[in-house]
């Protein structure tokens, strides 16, 4: 780049200074032009390509960076999916065991109904055998309580003092041997 500088340095001097006085302001003025814009480009190669060449590392970390945490964000969604689908599986387990156990407690409440309803049958046949036996034990005393009224009513009418006599003292008979 400095070559390129000097060298059209030398061919405007050498074309203004073979004109003449005329021309040597013109000359001086192409000279400062190019050395104002040698200084603008050495300071631009100095400090403009510095910043730009730090820019461009520093959008490079940038990507590098969002490189890393779309890589740890994609990580966390694999781990949250992970964990979802665990979790699902452990919710349908869940609901099986659920299931299971709201079967077995019907079933358990089921034979226990049976088992008190049986119970409860029993007692009733029991219940109902023992009224049957007190009725026909009430019944049996009515028959005997009628039958008794019955044979004294018929005794009444055949005994007479005589027959009573006699029998009288076939009792003291037999209560004395």
């Amino acid at each position: 780049m400095k070559k390129a500088v000097f060298f059209s340095l030398f061919i405007v001097g050498t074309s203004l200074a073979s004109e003449g006085a005329a021309n040597s302001e013109l000359f001086w003025k192409t000279v400062n032009t190019l050395i104002l814009l040698a200084l603008v480009i050495w300071i631009a190669k100095k400090y403009v390509v510095k910043y730009f060449v730090e820019r461009q590392k520093s959008i490079e970390n940038m990507i590098e960076e969002a490189k890393r945490a779309k890589e740890e964000s994609e990580k966390a969604l694999n781990e949250a999916k992970a964990k979802l689908v665990e979790a699902e599986n452990k919710f349908v387990e869940t609901v099986k065991i659920a299931e299971e156990t709201a079967k077995q407690e019907r079933e358990q409440a089921l034979a226990e109904a049976k088992e008190i309803a049986e119970r409860i049958k029993a007692q009733a046949k029991e219940a109902v055998e023992v009224e049957v036996k007190k009725g026909e034990a009430k019944l049996k005393e009515y028959a005997v309580q009628k039958a008794l009224e019955a044979s004294e009513k018929i005794i009444k009418e055949k005994i007479n003092p005589e027959t009573n006599k006699a029998v009288v003292k076939k009792v003291i008979k037999q209560l004395e041997a």
